[in-house]
């Protein structure tokens, strides 16, 4: 027997409308909001994934699918969407405005992650990317627009953790400062940990393995080495929120260890007492050097992702999902050959005019075309047999109500029209 790849899903039914539900819902709101979509390549030259996310990073080190093509050239399958957008962004001089410009992403995405509930190893992340401007009105727009995107598809118990990591000169100020705590202490943390040590102490408190280690709770915060300027920015981004009467919590231990990230960063997590409480489903930031780092201008950015199938796990949870099944407008019942064909076309004819239309395609007996009727849960039935034929008519039947009618068939798309509102 073949068998799906671990840590993959096959979506089909009702889970599939399930995810064009929540894709549609999302696009509708992020739309009202000046973003435009981006459609880059499942897979990039491997560089774009290094220079963004660095050597030392999980995703580069451990979870990157990454193969050579028969060019010997190194090509890796997207593990995130930022990269991708801002290559494209680049490629195509789509700065050569200089307005801001706000796009968003909304497909899969693959890393060799341990698959359990809501990851999987190739996964759906939406997400989105605004660059040109730093300001704190963005930082608390693109904010804002996730809470929103939560509150159209009605999911509740979301938290805001939300945090500064400063400017360059303050994260050097505070690496610097994490150098010193770590290193005394750093064989009682993991391997990773002690490998990160001198090239980026930051990422040591993005660790999953030592994340509830005391050595990292009780690390030096951020908020110490931080300049007025970021103090001051941070001050106006959470004035806005309160503003906004969006409710957060500032998280000094948030601090994304992604070498691009400055400012201000934040998560929304689920909260709740079950297994998914604290579950992060959104995470993103501010970042100022991202751009230049891929030889591009020296250009300011913003943006966050989410977890898709987090979100649907939720959504499940929260009974969230409106009925998806499709119901049939109308089942086609043919009696005898000709009016098997007759069905056929007539139900070609009703599609194009926007009706969902069934029929058994081998039966010729009522039995098993009532029984598809009722499983399609059909509005209408029409019947066909030489008798309608001859006359030119159709027997129609409500399947609610039990009526039935003759109706001319020259008539019946202004029936249908009068009758399924």
């Amino acid at each position: 027997m073949y068998q799906k790849v671990k840590g993959t899903q096959d979506l089909f039914g009702i889970e599939a409308k399930k995810l064009h539900f929540l894709e549609t819902k999302i696009r509708t709101v992020i739309s009202k909001y000046g973003y435009e979509e981006m459609i880059t390549p499942i897979f990039e030259n491997t560089d774009v994934f290094v220079r963004s996310s660095g050597e030392e990073s999980d995703i580069v080190s451990k979870e990157m699918y990454t193969f050579l093509d028969k060019g010997n050239r190194s090509i890796t399958l997207r593990p995130e969407g930022t990269a991708a957008v801002v290559r494209s962004y680049l490629e195509n001089k789509l700065y050569a405005s200089g307005n801001l410009k706000k796009f968003y992403y909304f497909g899969p995405m693959f890393r060799y992650e341990r698959p359990q509930a809501g990851r999987f190893r190739q996964f759906n992340q939406f997400g989105i990317e605004a660059f040109g401007t730093s300001s704190p009105l963005l930082d608390a727009d693109v904010i804002i627009s996730a809470s929103e995107i939560f509150k159209a598809l009605g999911i509740e118990n979301i938290k805001l953790k939300i945090n500064s990591i400063g400017d360059f000169a303050s994260r050097n100020n505070y690496e610097k400062l994490l150098k010193g705590y770590f290193g005394k202490n750093i064989d009682h943390l993991c391997l990773d940990c002690q490998r990160r040590l001198e090239n980026n102490p930051l990422r040591i408190l993005d660790c999953k393995v030592d994340k509830d280690n005391p050595i990292i709770q009780k690390a030096p915060k951020i908020e110490s080495s931080l300049s007025k300027e970021s103090k001051d920015y941070f001050k106006e981004v959470l004035k806005i929120l309160d503003d906004f009467k969006l409710k957060y919590e500032i998280d000094q231990n948030l601090v994304r260890g992604l070498d691009y990230y400055t400012d201000t960063v934040f998560e929304y997590i689920l909260e709740s007492k079950d297994e998914l409480g604290g579950l992060a489903i959104c995470a993103g930031g501010k970042y100022s050097d991202l751009v230049r780092s891929f030889q591009g201008p020296d250009i300011p950015g913003i943006g966050y992702a989410f977890g898709v199938e987090r979100i649907l796990m939720i959504m499940d949870q929260q009974n969230l999902f409106p009925k998806l099944e499709d119901k049939a407008d109308v089942v086609l019942i043919g009696l005898d050959p000709e009016s098997k064909k007759k069905t056929l076309l007539l139900a070609i004819m009703l599609r194009r005019a926007g009706y969902l239309s069934e029929l058994d395609y081998l039966s010729q007996n009522l039995k098993p075309q009532f029984r598809l009727a009722d499983q399609m849960q059909a509005k209408f039935i029409i019947i066909i047999g030489e008798e309608e034929r001859k006359n030119k008519v159709l027997t129609v039947k409500n399947n609610s109500t039990k009526e039935q009618e003759t109706v001319s068939e020259d008539r019946i798309l202004e029936y249908l029209k009068e009758k399924i509102k």
